[in-house]
C-alpha cells in the first residue's frame, strides 16, 4: 500500500468512526428523556416512550395483530401487551378479535388515539421546523436523501454486500 493509499485507508476509517460517532449522538438525542419530555410538554400528550411508539405504529399500519406491533415497533412482546392494555383502557386504542383467528387480537387507534397521535406528531414537527430554521431548502432535502441512504444501507446490513458479491 502506498503512502497516499495508507493515507486514504485511515482517513476514511476515521471518518466512518466519526459518523458512528454522530450518528449515536443524534439516535441518544432525539430518542432521549429530555427530548421525549420536550415532545411531550409542547403536545400535552403525557404518554411512556413505548406507548407513543405503538400509536406511531398504528397511526402508520393501520389495525393490526399483537406481534405485528412487536415487529413494527421493535419492542419486546411482554411489554407491547403491557402497554396496549394501558392505551386501551386510556381509550386510545380499540382491541377487538382477529376475524381470520379468533384466538389473536387485533389493536387499532381509537378516535382519542388519532387525535392524540397527530398533537403528538404536530408537536415533533414544530420543533423541527424550529431546529432547522436557519438549514435551506436545498440542504435539508440534501440531508433527507443522504439519511434516508444510511437508513436503508444500516437496514440491510453488511450482509447485503456479501449476497451481491455471491450473486455475481
Amino acid at each position: 500500500m502506498t503512502d497516499r493509499a495508507t493515507v486514504r485507508a485511515v482517513s476514511r476509517v476515521d471518518d466512518l468512526r466519526k459518523l458512528d460517532q454522530a450518528l449515536t449522538r443524534i439516535n441518544r438525542i432525539s430518542t432521549g428523556r429530555v427530548a421525549a419530555r420536550t415532545r411531550s410538554d409542547r403536545s400535552g400528550v403525557m404518554l411512556s416512550r413505548p406507548a407513543i411508539s405503538i400509536l406511531g405504529a398504528l397511526h402508520s399500519s393501520g389495525p393490526v395483530r399483537l406481534s405485528s406491533l412487536a415487529r413494527l415497533t421493535g419492542l419486546e412482546a411482554p411489554l407491547i401487551s403491557r402497554e396496549v392494555k394501558e392505551l386501551s383502557d386510556g381509550g386510545y386504542v380499540q382491541r377487538s378479535s382477529d376475524p381470520t383467528d379468533g384466538r389473536a387480537g387485533i389493536v387499532e387507534l381509537s378516535p382519542r388515539g388519532i387525535e392524540t397521535w397527530s398533537r403528538y406528531r404536530r408537536a415533533a414537527d414544530d420543533i423541527n421546523a424550529e431546529t432547522f430554521s436557519q438549514w435551506s431548502s436545498e440542504d435539508l432535502r440534501a440531508l433527507r436523501v443522504f439519511l434516508e441512504r444510511v437508513a436503508r444501507d444500516i437496514a440491510a446490513g453488511p450482509q447485503h454486500l456479501e449476497r451481491q458479491s455471491r450473486a455475481s
